[in-house]
């Protein structure tokens, strides 16, 4: 997809905007024949139409966008509760979205697959819609990995993708997201200062939440055992070491070399929780659980989850199980 996307497809664009005028205006005109008419209408409740209609590739950039654009957009995730960005194969359904929308916000750095397949990409190429790829905006941590999915690679040494576990880097997040916005709606400008402005203060709470909350978990207890290696962005911003990981790819299952390490691991610094995720399937902990006695606790990262509907609450979710587990 090419960088320079609002030159390329700025007449695109414009070409929807104007078809969604004219339904608009065919509308209020059938609507005024009918009181020439003498018919009776149904009442109607004034309501202004999103000017944009977004895709995101995850809940948790949908969410974020949702926050800046307001009631000037409406944004719609292509991966839905409880799936795994890593592991998602875009559906019919989820290209025909493609051409619906007037932007595309996705992470990139390998984060999802899906777009980097030729179906997508055509969908999108198709479509003349612009693109908001959040990591060439972002300085990413750069880790001496490689993760072999069997059908892609995901090279880390360009940086790790999961920077929205660090509020502070969804701040920066929501910067790029308002950019982006102001150029495509220079109109809606001003409510997208007003509304990232807003939300940026939210995330700045958040991050006060966090130290504060994580006070109560000493320096020898913040040593974390998760599911999947997406908790760097975090365990730089608040102190923890990530000292062991069940998954190495989220789409493979751990060998016996690797649960044998997990145990030793676990029992040689007195770990006292691995944290599962709920896309995952935490049956691959029983024989661990049943060695050493580690409870199993939960981490949402990379979707939302039952009761969780938002980033904030997601992170909230997150907080309140360390302090639970670790505390």
């Amino acid at each position: 997809m090419p960088p320079n996307w609002l030159n390329d497809r700025e007449s695109d664009f414009e070409m929807k905007q104007s078809r969604r005028a004219i339904l608009r205006g065919g509308i209020a005109v059938c609507a005024g024949i009918g009181l020439e008419r003498g018919q009776a209408l149904l009442p109607t409740v004034a309501a202004q139409e999103p000017t944009l209609r977004l895709l995101a590739s995850t809940q948790i950039f949908a969410d974020i966008a949702q926050n800046v654009a307001g009631d000037r957009a409406e944004v719609q995730s292509v991966t839905p509760a409880n799936a795994d960005p890593h592991t998602y194969e875009a559906s019919a359904a989820d290209l025909a979205k493609v051409s619906e929308s007037d932007a595309f916000i996705f992470m990139g750095a390998h984060l999802e697959p899906f777009i980097e397949a030729g179906a997508w990409r055509r969908a999108v190429a198709d479509a003349g819609i612009p693109v908001l790829e959040l990591a060439e905006h972002l300085d990413l941590i750069e880790v001496d990995k490689i993760i072999d999915h069997g059908d892609h690679v995901h090279d880390l040494r360009e940086g790790d993708p999961h920077v929205w576990l660090d509020p502070l880097k969804a701040v920066e997040m929501t910067a790029a997201i308002e950019t982006f916005l102001t150029e495509l709606d220079p109109a809606g400008a001003d409510v997208y200062a007003a509304n990232a402005e807003a939300y940026r203060a939210e995330l700045d709470a958040l991050h006060e939440e966090f130290e504060s909350g994580l006070a109560v978990i000493p320096p020898e207890r913040r040593k974390l055992v998760v599911f999947h290696d997406a908790y760097t962005y975090f365990a730089e911003r608040y102190d923890f070491d990530v000292i062991g990981i069940v998954l190495k790819s989220p789409d493979g299952e751990p060998s016996a070399q690797e649960f044998v390490e997990l145990i030793e691991i676990i029992e040689s610094e007195n770990v006292p929780v691995i944290f599962a995720e709920p896309q995952f399937d935490t049956s691959v902990l029983d024989g661990i659980v049943a060695e050493t006695g580690v409870e199993v606790g939960e981490l949402l990262t990379d979707s939302f989850a039952g009761r969780v509907d938002s980033y904030i609450q997601l992170m909230r979710y997150n907080l309140e199980s360390l302090v639970t587990h670790l505390g």
